[in-house]
């Protein structure tokens, strides 16, 4: 039952099946039962400061036994540092459209992270810095996936000439300090020759390297020969290959689109209401789980349940 359970949401194990039965709500308070957790606010339907509040409740069920993590939409310093600070297990962290100035949140994070193996960040910001951290808390780390839209500059401004050398800088940073790297996604980054030189100089276990969309790289000489030569498994920018297989596209198309969630107020992050406290046991009211109970019979048939979710997907 645990593991069919483990097959529904986290919206869905938080807010329905734990109030199916007793005995659904013992498996649903087991911590084996969060050791991966996956919340997408833009499919959940539900705004940020509600996901938010999932996402925390997910994990302190886990009890520190969380491995994996996908945020999706609404993370922001409060909850990244929750997580870490309650998560010394982690192995691999996913986060997408992180929120709000990152400033030294993730060199604190990285300290209580020593097990994380894999790091995937899209639209989300790390500066040198906090590589520079990530190396020495995090020796286990091989994939890194920093993704993010497409910066065009034309030359002629100081700002985009700033944007460039602190990129250029994440660049040098990951060659000098992650030589342990075994797969590197850089999709939309604008980094230059000499960023990409020092990560081919760097990081000499690289299987992989994703540098689609990365403008501002020339790889018709030597560095381009090498780069085939040296990398197993090359993705190149500009026309020689598409973001096709990317699951992440949306975030980093250049069209614009407007977030009703995008400017809400710090004040209300740290809100508390009345439907947070997910332990509290009531009858179940979810019309899916209400088919689910009336399809079985009273003593809750395992190969009948099977039965339902085949149906039911």
């Amino acid at each position: 039952m645990l593991n069919i359970l483990q097959r529904l949401g986290v919206f869905d194990r938080l807010e329905n099946a734990q109030k199916v039965c007793t005995a659904w709500r013992q498996i649903c308070k087991d911590p084996a039962m969060w050791r991966l957790v996956y919340i997408d606010r833009y499919s959940s339907g539900k705004d940020r400061l509600r996901c938010k509040d999932m996402c925390k409740h997910a994990v302190n069920r886990s009890r520190g036994q969380l491995l994996d993590l996908t945020v999706i939409g609404f993370c922001d310093n409060n909850l990244l540092q929750y997580v870490a600070d309650r998560s010394n297990q982690l192995r691999r962290l996913e986060i997408v459209q992180y929120y709000h100035d990152e400033s030294e949140v993730w060199r604190e994070a990285f300290r209580t992270l020593p097990l994380l193996e894999e790091l995937s960040l899209v639209e989300t910001k790390l500066v040198k810095e906090d590589i520079e951290a990530a190396a020495r808390h995090c020796p286990l780390l091989k994939t890194l996936k920093l993704n993010q839209k497409i910066f065009k500059w034309d030359g002629s401004c100081e700002y985009g000439s700033m944007v460039v050398n602190v990129l250029n800088e994440r660049a040098l940073a990951i060659g000098k300090n992650l030589p342990q790297l075994t797969h590197l996604e850089l999709i939309g980054n604008s980094i230059t020759n000499v960023g990409l030189q020092a990560i081919l100089d760097g990081c000499c276990h690289l299987e992989s390297l994703d540098l689609r969309r990365c403008l501002y790289i020339d790889l018709d000489g030597d560095l381009g020969k090498r780069c085939s030569e040296q990398i197993k498994y090359p993705k190149f920018p500009s026309g020689r290959d598409s973001v096709q297989g990317f699951k992440y596209t949306l975030f980093i198309d250049d069209s614009d689109s407007d977030d009703e969630y995008l400017d809400y107020d710090d004040a209300y992050l740290d809100y508390d209401d009345e439907y947070s406290d997910y332990d509290d046991y009531t009858a179940y009211h979810n019309d899916g789980l209400s088919e689910m109970m009336a399809f079985m019979d009273n003593d809750g048939d395992l190969s009948e349940m099977m039965a339902f979710m085949d149906i039911f997907g």
